[in-house]
């Protein structure tokens, strides 16, 4: 017999695991008892530490234990090489899943922060940064309506795309024309997505850096049309020039509260002066 061999419990404590972890792993084949004593007792030996310790190297990287299990049976230098390469790969793949997520939290803090220091229907002018919007056109709405459910399977694919791309939008974004607006039309033409520059693989339409007139609109979806109109009307009644197309994002929406009445938009249409 060897020397240095220890009780379930006491090999578990030198793990720093409890004892049903190794009862679990002697129970699916991961790591055995050195040997088992005519009174049933389990006994492991010093030298298994080692193997205790891959197990809980590769459990640190997400290994399933089926998977830990097969490459123990199978260890060579050239699978080690080629399951840290993979576990490598994954560990890219979930710093990406987590930067997305890090800029999903800080867009919407950052749109919350700003909901609460404007004031509700109140236009003024803001110089707005160049933002890439990928897009996909508007349904036609006209004469029956916003119609929410067609929005938002219409905006499925846009979302998904944009957010492995790497956009923190919550939700898609308007954008009404210039050209649309002359003619008194006041429906999105596009929704939109905020996308990393330089993103390829889908349309994209450039917001240009400027100065923009915005209006904080607090309502539903359906009121946000004459919210738009308000805001053309604002533009030209203050003499400056209408410089490109209105977009809108929201800072308030469903993801924080269940009345749409409450919804806070942000409008903003880049302006010149004559």
């Amino acid at each position: 017999m060897e020397k240095h061999v220890f009780k379930t419990a006491e090999f578990a404590a030198l793990c720093g695991v409890k004892k049903d972890t190794l009862l679990h792993y002697d129970h699916i084949g991961l790591l055995k008892p050195q040997w088992v004593g005519e009174n049933g007792y389990r006994y492991y030996s010093a030298r298994q530490l080692p193997v205790y310790d891959l197990i809980a190297a590769l459990r640190r990287l997400g290994t399933p234990l089926g998977e830990i299990r097969d490459y123990l049976s199978r260890r060579s230098p050239q699978a080690l090489l080629e399951l840290l390469d993979e576990k490598r790969q994954a560990l890219a793949q979930e710093r990406q899943r987590l930067d997305r997520m890090e800029r999903l939290l800080e867009d919407a803090r950052g749109k919350a922060q700003q909901a609460a220091q404007v004031r509700p229907g109140q236009i003024q002018l803001e110089q707005c940064p160049e933002v890439w919007c990928a897009v996909v056109a508007a349904p036609d709405f006209a004469g029956a309506g916003f119609q929410e459910a067609v929005y938002l399977l219409h905006v499925r694919q846009l979302l998904t795309w944009a957010r492995e791309q790497g956009s923190p939008s919550q939700a898609p974004g308007d954008i009404l024309c210039r050209e649309s607006m002359e003619r008194g039309e006041f429906l999105e033409d596009y929704y939109y997505c905020v996308v990393p520059p330089g993103t390829t693989g889908w349309e994209v339409r450039i917001r240009p850096a400027g100065t923009y007139a915005v209006l904080y609109h607090q309502g539903s979806y359906v009121s946000e049309y004459d919210a738009c109109r308000r805001l053309w009307e604002w533009v030209h009644q203050q003499g400056y020039v209408v410089d490109g197309d209105l977009y809108e994002e929201d800072l308030i929406n469903d993801f924080a509260t269940e009345d749409a009445q409450s919804y806070l938009l942000k409008l903003s249409i880049k302006v010149k002066t004559r």
